[in-house]
């Protein structure tokens, strides 16, 4: 019921309109993922590289 209230509610609506809320809902959702994988990121334990010892010459 509610995608048919939906459905008919954005053939109502200007051509325009449409591209301009697409646009809208595409940005919101991609900076959504945007932010939650740099929150993922940020959480992660930094990566440690051990260098080996150095030779020593003798």
């Amino acid at each position: 019921m509610a995608a048919r209230c939906f459905i008919v509610a954005m053939t109502d609506v200007a051509a325009f309109d449409q591209v301009a809320l697409l646009l809208l809902i595409v940005f919101c959702l991609g900076s959504c993922l945007v932010r939650a994988f740099w929150e993922l990121e940020q959480l992660r334990p930094p990566d440690r590289c051990i260098a080996p010892p150095p030779h020593k010459e003798a």
